[in-house]
């Protein structure tokens, strides 16, 4: 487990439905010291009882998921007064759309990051950086 100052560890659940880039984000935050996985789950209903069940700091929330999608996901914490930070990580490139942004956000998103992981896409490095930062400021937030 991890330690950061104050003993603190963020406590991260991961939804998304592709199984790599699952591996991939846990990799991430199992080697980022201050945060620990508390699950993965590949979709919407899963996501929603392992929000329960698990009770994680924040969530890492994939939009396109079978089932229930991500944006459902955010819906039913929102109704369920869940306390929990949200950052959304979408291979869906809304950057450009801040009608989608303030949607999303509205509906309890702390912050929106694009996953592009292919050569022409964002750097590795790019992105795991926006990603703790997103993490660590949701985190505080909730």
């Amino acid at each position: 487990m991890n330690r950061v100052e104050g003993g603190h560890i963020v406590r991260v659940l991961i939804a998304d439905d592709n199984p790599l880039i699952r591996r991939i984000l846990r990799a991430m935050v199992e080697r980022q010291e201050g945060f620990e996985v508390t699950g993965t789950v590949a979709d919407g209903d899963e996501c929603v009882e392992a929000v329960k069940s698990l009770k994680p700091d924040v969530l890492s929330l994939d939009l396109e998921m079978p089932r229930v999608s991500g944006r459902s996901v955010l819906m039913k914490l929102l109704e369920q007064n869940a306390r929990i930070g949200v950052v959304v990580v979408t291979g869906l490139p809304f950057n450009d759309q801040p009608s989608v942004n303030d949607e999303l956000r509205s509906l309890g998103a702390s912050a929106i990051i694009y996953k592009d992981f292919s050569p022409a896409g964002n750097d590795l490095g790019l992105f795991q950086s926006a990603y703790f930062k997103a993490l660590r400021q949701a985190a505080k937030v909730h």
